[in-house]
């Protein structure tokens, strides 16, 4: 598998686990939509500047391949994160 499938699977995988851990832990709560919306988008807001710094080291790493897996994988984590964070408040 190449780079950018190793990195985004990860990512995916990541965003997957806290998703639920954040769905699971304030789902009994009286205000959870908004818990939930506030902690997910704080999250996903962390992993992209990750994704995006680690994008960025890689580049200057002369490892460009990487970089722009991280790169894109920053873009994927942003739209699918920013699906499920709305989504979960729907459910």
């Amino acid at each position: 598998m190449n780079k950018l499938g190793k990195v985004a699977g990860i990512n995916l995988l990541i965003l997957f686990c806290y998703m639920i851990f954040i769905y699971i832990s304030n789902k009994g709560t009286g205000e959870a939509e908004l818990g939930i919306l506030i902690l997910a988008a704080f999250c996903i807001t962390i992993h992209v500047f990750l994704n995006f710094g680690l994008g960025i080291y890689f580049v200057f790493r002369h490892d460009k391949a990487l970089g722009r897996a991280f790169f894109l994988s920053a873009g994927i984590v942003l739209v699918v994160g920013f699906s499920s964070c709305l989504g979960s408040v729907a459910l």
